[in-house]
């Protein structure tokens, strides 16, 4: 059997993935809808880090606290919910 030399480099490991789709009673998953499912996944993370960069200049600090992340995902399901 070959290995794969192909380095994924992803956000989440495929099989944890899944993991978690199984855990909410999804069994059968094609592989173009894990793809899907990352990439929506890896946008949000992206403008998360965006509003918590504007979060830590806001506040003048470069340590990443609590409060930011809090701030941040309140602002980022406010957005959300006003593009729906």
């Amino acid at each position: 059997m070959k290995k794969n030399k192909n380095k994924d480099n992803t956000l989440i490991k495929e099989k944890n993935l899944i993991l978690e789709l199984n855990k909410k009673g999804i069994r059968n998953i094609s592989k173009d809808s894990l793809k899907m499912i990352e990439k929506h996944l890896l946008d949000y993370l992206q403008n998360l880090s965006e509003i918590l960069k504007e979060e830590m200049i806001i506040n003048g600090r470069k340590t990443l606290k609590k409060e930011d992340v809090e701030k941040a995902l309140l602002k980022l399901h406010e957005e959300e919910s006003r593009e729906i």
